[in-house]
């Protein structure tokens, strides 16, 4: 019993056994179920069927084939699967890292953007506290230059005899006579106007002016540029000039 319960399971025996019943389902099925007499069923099988291709040599290659190498081509076609399953996964895998990848290398392009939004802001507001301060030193400066005129002024108002106070008439009376005095309305004119002397006044009249100690000469430094005053001779001068001009109309000039 033990022996034929090892021979059932072996594996060729059992092939063997199912791959003679497909090849001879034919006569077996004459033998089982036909109504003839068994003698006729077993002639009729011997005559027809009864061939060593079909009852041994079909059988037993299938047997062979279905135990020695079917399952070499299993093998082989769970190795081409498992390849093409791996390859599946591997593409899957890849997919995934490349969107992670994608996603990590977006986040920080949008890092870097904020942080430029955040330089530019940061650079803007900058600008403007440079804009505010700018404003302020150049009104300081403005500040600083008038009082700094003011101050030159007094010093030399300051420094100046304080006998040219008072103008005597001799002295005036000897300016009338020198030949400043023929330039002395432009030169006066245009000192009152515009801080300055007449364009058309030459070098040496203007020098003569200067050391005469009737003008004097002031230097603005933040716009670098030179204007001019009266100094108090100066001023004394105009002042008995213009106090002593006749301004009546001239007949010309009359409405009638």
């Amino acid at each position: 019993m033990q022996s034929s319960k090892e021979r059932i399971k072996n594996p060729i025996l059992g092939a063997f056994l199912i791959s003679f019943i497909v090849f001879n389902w034919k006569p077996i099925f004459i033998v089982l179920f036909a109504s003839q007499p068994i003698q006729e069923k077993i002639n009729q099988v011997e005559v027809s069927y009864s061939t060593y291709l079909t009852n041994i040599w079909l059988p037993l290659a299938f047997a062979l084939f279905y135990v020695l190498i079917l399952p070499y081509i299993m093998l082989l076609f769970d190795k081409m699967s498992k390849k093409a399953l791996e390859g599946r996964k591997n593409n899957i895998l890849n997919q995934k890292l490349f969107d992670y990848e994608s996603k990590k290398q977006l986040a920080k392009k949008e890092s870097e953007l904020e942080d430029e939004r955040a330089g530019f802001r940061d650079t803007a507001n900058l600008n403007k506290k440079i804009d505010v301060l700018t404003r302020q030193i150049e009104e300081r400066d403005e500040t600083i230059n008038t009082l700094q005129k003011e101050l030159n002024i007094k010093a030399y108002d300051n420094s100046s005899p304080n006998d040219n106070t008072h103008l005597s008439k001799e002295e005036y009376e000897s300016f009338k006579k020198s030949d400043l005095f023929h330039h002395f309305k432009s030169l006066g004119t245009a000192i009152s106007k515009f801080e300055n002397v007449p364009r058309d006044m030459d070098t040496i009249t203007i020098e003569k002016f200067k050391h005469s100690d009737i003008i004097r000469e002031v230097l603005d430094e933040k716009n670098q540029k030179i204007y001019y005053k009266f100094t108090k001779k100066g001023i004394l001068f105009w002042k008995e000039f213009v106090l002593n001009s006749d301004v009546s109309p001239l007949d010309n000039d009359l409405p009638f």
